[in-house]
């Protein structure tokens, strides 16, 4: 089969080469990929933030496709068949342990281990992956299958954070970095019936997509004084901040959030980044902090494909840019100019 590889820290990050089908093993399902997403988690495992590069592993955390085979022992919850649309979380947890029992599976400590893409498991910029049968989300019908792929990533992501900060109809939020997980919030929010949403960047390209997703002011903060202008929009501040920037820094949101309101933290930065805060104002006006890692599979990803599967959430309105497997690191090139509001791969 085709598949992308990592070649190394350097770019060209991949390289394009047949590699051997992979075969479903013991509770695993072979799934024939239709598109997968380009994601900046992807960027800090090409320069090795996450540990040593493997040259040879197949990268790609944002997958869809059609199952395609099963192997032994496949218990198959869902009652899939070959053939019909899925997603693939690259959070596989265990499904048993104290965490997966208590709704928390997506820090099941099995799943660090086995994150397909990213840790572990080869991943899905290939024609082919094979997975735990756990991490098979089957989409509904009407849920276009390639532009799927963002719901396993940004879409996933978002949700779990906005439901984790308790955003709902009324909540006033601010979104600080609309890159593909903050514009995912950004319209989630929407179809949650927040109200304001602020979005906040540096690219007005990508504070025009916030603005078509359902953002109700956008703020260039290279262009203006964020802090001012959401103090204008929302004086006692918001009740929700969402930092989304790769590279998470809290002083504006400590700056912008309302007293006992939350910050919710999706951005994973490098082993080497930290932020401070201020702990008077911390204290004194009751703000929580939350870090936010990825969704829970097997409760997260089927209502946001209810929602997308009702009408309430657009997906292709996220995707502006699709390219061909041979265009891959044109595709990591562009996302690193900040030029993609989400892109995807079609390797069908």
């Amino acid at each position: 089969m085709k598949a992308a590889t990592i070649k190394g820290p350097n770019k060209p990050y991949l390289e394009i080469k047949e590699v051997p089908t992979p075969k479903p093993g013991p509770g695993e399902i072979l799934v024939r990929v239709a598109a997968t997403g380009i994601c900046h988690s992807d960027l800090h495992l090409f320069k090795g933030d996450f540990g040593p590069v493997r040259q040879g592993f197949i990268p790609g955390h944002e997958i869809s496709g059609w199952v395609e085979d099963f192997g032994p022992d496949v218990k198959n919850p869902w009652g899939l068949k070959k053939g019909d649309p899925v997603i693939i979380s690259w959070i596989v947890p265990d499904g048993i342990c104290k965490y997966c029992a208590s709704g928390k599976e997506n820090y099941c400590p099995a799943a660090a281990g086995r994150m397909p893409g990213l840790v572990g498991l080869n991943g899905g910029h290939a024609e082919y992956i094979t997975v735990p049968e756990i991490a098979v989300i089957p989409l509904e019908k009407g849920v276009d299958v390639y532009y799927a792929a963002p719901i396993a990533c940004a879409y996933g992501t978002a949700y779990h954070a906005l439901r984790e900060a308790g955003v709902g109809p009324g909540t006033s939020l601010v979104v600080i970095g609309v890159g593909g997980v903050g514009l995912s919030a950004v319209q989630l929010a929407s179809a949650m019936g927040a109200y304001p949403i602020i979005a906040v960047d540096v690219r007005d390209y990508a504070l025009d997509k916030a603005r078509e997703l359902g953002a109700t002011h956008v703020i260039n903060s290279s262009k203006e004084d964020p802090i001012s202008r959401i103090r204008d929009i929302l004086p006692d501040g918001a009740d929700v901040v969402h930092e989304a920037r790769p590279e998470p820094d809290l002083k504006l949101s400590m700056e912008v959030v309302a007293r006992a309101g939350t910050i919710v933290v999706t951005g994973l930065g490098g082993p080497k980044s930290y932020f401070s805060v201020n702990i008077l104002p911390f204290v004194v006006n009751g703000i929580r902090i939350i870090g936010s890692l990825g969704y829970r599979p097997r409760l997260d990803l089927p209502e946001i494909i209810k929602l997308v599967a009702s009408g309430k959430v657009d997906i292709r309105k996220l995707v502006s840019h699709v390219y061909a497997p041979e265009q891959i690191n044109e595709a990591y090139e562009n996302l690193e100019k900040g030029l993609h509001a989400r892109a995807i791969v079609k390797w069908d």
